[in-house]
């Protein structure tokens, strides 16, 4: 008993305090991660839509407000400080939050892409820096068993020297027509993002030139100008030539595949199906869709 008492006792000073700022689907995913870690202290949920965000402070019995600013003043003087920050708003409304929680010294734990251009990135960062505090991007490949081999695969040097990589992301469940013609978010910045930083990071090199074509596919898409197919081709500093696809139509799946060839060999992160059955019959082998989506596929 005392043991575990403790323990208790360690894990209750040693917790992060941290703030989620938004309800939608990545709240919720970030919040119930949160919730169930027990170095983290949730200490609050912040959104302007707060009949949105009602039922997810109820949820996890946690305090909910209507800005950061207010949760930060309200934390102080009924609290102990806050350590941290995860945002899980649309892109437009990170740079306000970012620089709100660096210039209160908080850590911050923000969605991908950080922003809508290269400069206003490299910007905040500079920002958070200066302020002497974390900023981190969820890029989730650099963290996942199958895409790490990948890593060491290529790095030992098991395929030679890498000539080509080959990259399918096919999004599931496919988005509805109501977020497409609203706009959405661009299929490249959103999409590619994750698979962009993992290569880079695979290859160890930087991109020197891009080339990317998109088409819409169907005719009401198409007339708002909405693209929801893409494909792009990566042409790193050493030579080596990547293709990535991409859609917001994989309906049998989330489909996410890589491929990396070599002079020695090819390295490859293949698809999990939802389980390992299989039933084979007269009209031929059958088996699961691939995992739902990405917090089945990437989920801690």
């Amino acid at each position: 008993m005392t043991t575990l008492r403790s323990t208790r006792m360690l894990l209750r000073q040693a917790q992060a305090r941290v703030l989620v700022v938004g309800s939608g689907r990545m709240g919720h995913i970030r919040t119930k991660a949160l919730y169930g870690n027990p170095r983290i202290q949730l200490c609050g949920i912040v959104d302007t839509n707060i009949e949105q965000a009602k039922s997810l402070s109820e949820l996890y019995r946690t305090p909910l407000f209507a800005s950061l600013e207010e949760a930060i003043s309200s934390t102080a003087t009924t609290q102990s400080p806050l350590d941290g920050v995860v945002i899980s708003t649309p892109t437009p409304t990170h740079e306000s939050l970012i620089i709100e929680a660096a210039q209160n010294n908080l850590s911050i734990f923000t969605e991908k892409p950080v922003d809508e251009t290269a400069h206003n990135t490299s910007s905040l960062f500079q920002t958070c820096n200066n302020q002497n505090v974390n900023l981190c991007c969820g890029y989730q490949r650099r963290f996942d068993s199958s895409y790490q081999a990948l890593f060491h695969q290529v790095n030992s040097g098991a395929i030679g020297t890498p000539l080509a990589a080959s990259i399918f992301f096919g999004d599931h469940p496919v988005p509805s027509r109501q977020f497409l013609l609203q706009g959405g978010a661009n299929i490249i910045s959103d999409c590619s993002a994750h698979d962009v930083d993992f290569i880079r990071w695979v290859l160890q090199d930087e991109v020197v030139s891009v080339y990317a074509v998109g088409t819409s596919s169907d005719d009401e898409l198409r007339e708002k100008n909405v693209i929801d197919n893409a494909t792009m081709l990566l042409k790193f500093s050493r030579g080596t030539n990547v293709t990535l696809t991409l859609s917001r139509g994989a309906n049998y799946g989330y489909d996410q595949r890589c491929e990396v060839f070599g002079t020695e060999g090819m390295a490859t992160v293949n698809n999990i199906a939802e389980n390992s059955s299989e039933l084979a019959n007269e009209s031929g082998l059958h088996r699961p869709k691939w995992q739902h989506s990405f917090p089945q596929r990437f989920e801690a």
